[in-house]
């Protein structure tokens, strides 16, 4: 063979290896090879079962299938490299954990689940640090939040030392700031709407109390169930829900990057839709929106950079289809999925890049067409 025939040869191969890279086991079938975009995974808990679904370029979700799920979980999240799921089992005391199939998003159980939680998991109570190393569930009945480690590969948990850690009365919901130093705790029935925060152990994944812990929202009232987290890592968002009392609003806080410590934002709480049980950010922390169960809405707000202040979206609130309740932004920032507590299943939205105003999707609501508990999505 010729040096010139040697080296194209070499060429081809080597194109050939780099498109089977590309659009191969890690990368969704569904974009085209032409693109390799990473596929986008999105995770529905129902009664009884978990759904799976493939995300399309233009944000519409195809079932891939169903696995056998607790009867009752809210708590539903995918870790940051998208390998793993975790479902909180409300009725049985237990995290359900499983592997994500990089190719089709098909779930396997880890062996080992269901895993021991304590009694009763909170509702969207899950936790994973952004390097997958600990897991936090919160134990609504027993005034404390558990901790694990996650094996590396296999998604295999295990009890970290002092393990469970104290917390207020119910804790509900809990979650890490993005340095992963900082976890949250939202205690939905203290008097003054706490919220328990702690640092975490970089080596053990152990909590310790930060200085001032636990810290009232500006509502001065229960109801603090869901956050999210905007800016950047900067701010906390906590819905503060419930239909007696008439809280229906965000109380916002800074976080201090060195100490974790929350402070109040000036203008909090601000004004949201009916009981707003679900609250997501987009992944450039610019836009924050509730989900409101009691009128059907959704609130749309941008973030000031600087202040953390909320600023309602015009054309806020959007009408949704009936008790909308988890919300989940995909890793692009290009859509919102709501999961109904009708039997409507999810409705989808496209996000407005630079007002964060949002559109219904062609198509919406997808299947399944039963009532949705939880929402998770991921991408490797």
């Amino acid at each position: 063979m010729s040096k010139h025939l040697l080296q194209l040869s070499v060429i081809v191969a080597l194109a050939m290896l780099i498109l089977e890279a590309g659009c191969g086991s890690f990368f969704d079938q569904h974009h085209g090879c032409g693109t390799c975009a990473p596929m986008t995974t999105l995770f529905v808990s129902e009664s009884n079962s978990i759904s799976g679904f493939t995300v399309a370029a233009s944000g519409v979700p195809s079932l891939v299938g169903s696995v056998a799920g607790p009867n009752s979980s809210e708590g539903i999240l995918v870790d940051k490299s998208a390998s793993f799921l975790f479902v909180s089992d409300f009725q049985n005391g237990a995290v359900d954990a499983f592997t994500i199939n990089p190719t089709s998003g098909a779930l396997s159980t880890v062996a080992g689940s269901p895993f021991s939680a304590g009694p009763a998991p909170g509702a969207g109570g899950l936790a994973v640090d952004p390097s997958t190393k600990f897991l936090y569930v919160t134990q609504m009945n027993s005034l404390a939040v558990a901790g694990f480690t996650i094996a590396p590969g296999t998604g295999v948990l295990a009890a970290i030392p002092g393990s469970p850690f104290p917390a207020g009365d119910t804790p509900i919901q809990a979650i890490e700031d993005p340095s992963g130093k900082f976890l949250y705790v939202s205690n939905l029935n203290d008097g003054l709407g706490a919220i328990s925060a702690y640092t975490i152990d970089s080596t053990s994944g152990a909590l310790t109390p930060i200085t001032g812990s636990p810290f009232p929202t500006q509502s001065n009232s229960p109801g603090p169930n869901r956050m999210a987290i905007g800016g950047g890592g900067k701010f906390l968002y906590v819905g503060m829900s419930g239909t007696v009392n008439a809280n229906h609003t965000v109380s916002a806080f800074t976080i201090d990057p060195n100490t974790g410590a929350l402070a109040q934002i000036t203008g909090s709480p601000f004004p949201t839709g009916n009981d707003p049980q679900g609250i997501a950010t987009d992944p450039t922390g610019k836009f924050l929106y509730t989900a409101n169960s009691q009128d059907s809405t959704v609130s749309a707000f941008t973030i000031d950079g600087s202040s953390g202040t909320l600023t309602p979206v015009s054309g806020s609130p959007y009408a949704t289809l009936a008790g909308p309740g988890a919300l989940a932004i995909d890793p692009g920032g290009q859509f919102l999925y709501v999961g109904e507590n009708s039997t409507t299943g999810i409705e989808a939205f496209t996000i407005n890049a630079t007002s964060g105003a949002i559109t219904s999707m062609a198509g919406s609501p997808f299947a399944p067409g039963s009532t949705v508990n939880g929402l998770a999505v991921g991408r490797p």
